[in-house]
Formats: structure tokens, C-alpha cells, sequence
């Protein structure tokens, strides 16, 4: 038996031997291959992520991003069903941090990128071999890019417990994107923190730093440096005060309206008048608070500013915070406990005639 057997072997290494092992690796790759597709269909799925998305220009020294932020968009992924739930764990519910500058065609003039970008950009998905097959939605629109502008502003230094021979003086640099500095009243000015300056002793030139705040009313602004160091002689400690007085609010528009005809287009309505002619306590030093008293250049201004957001139609009212501005070289401030008053309004479109 195991002779007749033996005799329908080919020889090692002959033409028929060859032949014969060919066919068996040809059956084995086939074999083999299957097995791959198989896996692949049976393992390999898509998985659906939402994925909260905030958008910066970080990397950018010269511009900033002034549209909103954030963003959601719903990711379809592909891959291997465990490295799937390995990036879902990681990243459901995790705000996502993407730099614009890093795109292609970044400035003024980016308006749009595609959603893909934000994600292909994630270091895991390469690591894990997964694939970003959609977003929803496909592109993140609406971004809108501006140019920093500079500017040289004032200094307001804000203390108490002391009085001073001279009010000090300074200027730092400030950079804005120009829709912020169209919002500005008249005359803007940085202040610092206030500074206690009750310990220092009369008579002596002292060298003072101040904390400045980088903020105008609420808008951000960007600052050459964050301190501002002077030099200053207290004459004598200063006896507090405070006043409770009257301001009207008035309101700061885009200079573009006049230009526009917004204000043929529009009214403003107030909910309630009184409130913008409200009253608000100040504290100070004594000599300060009988300055801004009697002298009747030395007043406080209130305002609000209005943008172009306001002249899309709501139900009800909108509310907005009131910016104060104290009358330079007087330190004078909001009294402990008080802050800035409200008022509620909206615009509404004047009624059109009927030639």
C-alpha cells in the first residue's frame, strides 16, 4: 500500500512537483484573502460622534477671530470596532480646540473650512487607523476674520487712601479688531485694579506698580504689557466719601449706521424710561467727590453699545449691561456693593408710509 502510494509522488523539485505546490499556495492566498474580506466586513463599522468644536486663531500674532466660537458637528467614523469605542470614549462629550491660522488661505478672507479638516487633524484617528467619512454639517461657515489694530490709549489709574501731588500718567499699546474699536465711546481709557495707597508715607517719590485690566467696558482688548509702574508723592492720606447721583444713558452705534440709514429704518423702543435715567453711588477721595459735585465738565458717562444684531427682530427685550466712565483725573469709583445699572430695549422698523 504505502509503495503505490509513494509512486504517484512526484520527485522533490521536478516540473510536476513544482506544479502541484503552486496550486496548493494559489488555493491558500484565495483562502487567505476571503478571510481578510470576511474579517474586514465583519469587524470594520461606522460609529457617529458628536463633537463640540471651539474655534481660535491662536497661532496667529495679527488676527483674531471675532464670530462665535463654538461649534457642534456630528462625525461619521469607520474602523475597527474597538478602536471606534476607544476614540468615542476618549472624545464624547470633550471640547475639541482648533487653530484656524493652521489653515490654508488664513486672514481676512477665510470664511469657511471644511468640517474633515477639524478631525483628520486629531492625532488618534491616524494613530488608531480610523477614517473620517462625513461631518455634519460639511463645512463650519460663517467664521469671520479680522486684523488687529493698534492703538496708543491712556492710562487710568485707579487708587485710594492717599492723595497725590500729581495724578500719574501713562499710555500703553492696545490692539483691537476695528468692528471693537468702532464700538468705543469717545475717549477710551484703560484703567488698572485699584491700589491701596494708604501705607505709603507722605513726602517721598515712590515707584508703583498697577495691574492694568484688559478690558473696555466688556469688551476684550489685547495689551502691550499687563503692568504699568509710575512714580507718584502722596501729599496725605485721603478721607473717603460717597454721592449718589443721576446719569442718562445714552447710546453708542457702529459708525457705519449713519452711513447706512439704519436710523431711517429703525426706532429704538425702551421698556421702561425711567431706567434710562437711573442713579448710581460712588465712592472716592472727599476733594474728588466735591470735584465731580460742583464742576460741570467733570461728569459720568453712561451708555450702551449698540451692534448690527440688534436690528434682527425678537419677541421680547433685550438687555444690556451699562458701561460707566468716570471723568478722568478723579478717582472715583462705584460704591462698595453697587453695580452697573440695566436697561431693556430693541429696535423696531418704522412704519412705512403709503405715498
Amino acid at each position: 500500500m504505502s509503495k503505490a502510494r509513494q509512486s504517484t509522488e512526484a520527485p522533490r523539485y521536478s516540473r510536476q512537483w513544482w506544479l502541484d505546490t503552486a496550486r496548493i499556495s494559489l488555493w491558500v492566498v484565495i483562502v487567505t484573502v476571503l478571510v481578510w474580506i470576511y474579517a474586514d466586513m465583519e469587524f470594520t463599522q461606522t460609529d457617529d460622534i458628536a463633537i463640540q468644536i471651539h474655534l481660535n486663531t491662536e497661532g496667529s500674532a495679527d488676527n483674531v477671530m471675532t464670530s462665535e466660537p463654538t461649534r457642534e458637528v456630528t462625525y461619521q467614523i469607520r474602523g475597527s470596532r474597538s478602536d471606534l469605542d476607544r476614540f468615542v470614549k476618549k472624545f464624547r462629550g470633550v471640547v475639541m480646540y482648533f487653530d484656524l491660522s493652521t489653515v490654508e488661505g488664513f486672514g481676512p478672507d477665510l470664511e469657511a473650512i471644511p468640517s474633515a479638516l477639524v478631525l483628520k487633524s486629531v492625532p488618534e484617528i491616524n494613530e488608531l487607523g480610523l477614517r473620517v467619512v462625513s461631518g455634519n454639517p460639511a463645512t463650519i461657515k460663517d467664521i469671520h476674520i479680522e486684523t488687529l489694530e493698534s492703538r496708543e490709549l491712556p492710562i487710568e489709574f485707579v487708587f485710594k487712601g492717599a492723595e497725590l501731588a500729581e495724578t500719574p500718567k501713562d499710555v500703553v499699546k492696545v490692539r483691537a479688531p476695528a468692528s471693537v474699536w468702532s464700538r468705543m465711546g469717545p475717549n477710551p481709557t484703560i484703567r488698572t485694579i485699584e491700589k491701596d495707597l494708604t501705607d505709603l508715607p507722605a513726602g517721598q517719590d515712590q515707584k508703583v506698580t498697577f495691574q492694568l485690566i484688559p478690558t473696555i467696558g466688556s469688551e476684550a482688548m489685547i495689551l502691550g504689557t499687563d503692568q504699568a509702574t509710575v512714580n507718584l508723592q502722596v501729599v496725605r492720606r485721603a478721607t473717603a466719601a460717597t454721592e449718589t447721583i443721576s446719569v442718562t444713558v445714552r447710546i453708542v452705534t457702529p459708525a457705519e449706521w449713519s452711513e447706512e440709514g439704519v436710523w431711517a429704518e429703525y426706532k429704538l423702543v425702551r421698556k421702561d424710561r425711567i431706567e434710562w435715567r437711573t442713579k448710581i453711588t460712588v465712592t472716592g477721595p472727599r476733594k474728588d467727590i466735591d470735584i465731580l459735585k460742583t464742576d460741570k465738565t467733570k461728569t459720568v458717562d453712561a451708555y450702551i453699545v449698540l451692534t448690527d444684531s440688534d436690528t434682527e427682530p425678537i419677541d421680547s427685550w433685550s438687555s444690556r449691561k451699562v458701561t460707566l466712565r468716570f471723568p478722568p483725573g478723579l478717582q472715583i469709583q462705584l460704591a462698595s456693593g453697587q453695580t452697573e445699572p440695566t436697561v431693556q430695549f430693541r429696535l423696531e422698523k418704522r412704519a412705512t408710509t403709503t405715498p
